[in-house]
């Protein structure tokens, strides 16, 4: 395990000292701020249900199911569970912003990205490949501003990779039971 955390630890610090200006801390900082509590994701996914000319309003529903799971089990399980301090706090990382006070794994911003993405891609195969990068990109921005590590972010996407593949499953399921009920 320390061999893992030792590699984690030099890849951050490889990724988080790439060369830093003006212009890439502000294209870091766009990127994980459009990313903060899915607010790109829930924005996409509204104007794909603009555009429709049959209005399918359930589609919200498994961007709802993800972003609730994501932000549970991030937020409210993993994080306090495994308690790894963030990068500023234990090693030199260049910090764009405020340092983030909580824990660091699993990222957040990775975990919600990469389950809105799947989500997306589900409902909109044409666009997939913007979805994967867009998540890549804030799930990146994360490391490039010193708020997360390399694995923080992977095991974040991998989470938010089974929650957005759960949310496709259980949301027709619970269409189903929301009818019988009303």
């Amino acid at each position: 395990m320390e061999k893992l955390i030792a590699l984690d630890s030099s890849f951050f610090l490889f990724l988080n000292h790439l060369p830093h200006n003006t212009l890439f801390d502000a294209i870091g900082k766009l990127f994980s701020g459009i990313g903060t509590a899915g607010a790109v994701w829930f924005l996409l996914g509204i104007y794909f249900i603009l555009r429709q000319e049959k209005k399918d309003h359930w589609f919200l529903a498994p961007l709802i199911i993800a972003g609730t799971l994501s932000w549970i089990i991030t937020e409210g399980i993993l994080k306090p569970m495994v308690a790894r301090l963030r990068p500023a706090v234990e090693m030199g990382a260049i910090v764009i912003g405020s340092a983030n006070e909580g824990f660091s794994f699993p990222s957040g911003h990775a975990t919600i990205a990469w389950a809105m993405a799947v989500v997306l891609s589900h409902k909109e195969p044409k666009w997939k490949w913007v979805f994967y990068i867009l998540a890549l990109l804030i799930s990146f921005s994360r490391i490039y501003l010193g708020k997360h590590y390399p694995f923080d972010v992977t095991g974040g996407g991998l989470i938010g990779w089974g929650i957005g593949a759960l949310s496709i499953k259980i949301s027709p399921r619970l269409k189903k039971i929301l009818q019988k009920s009303f």
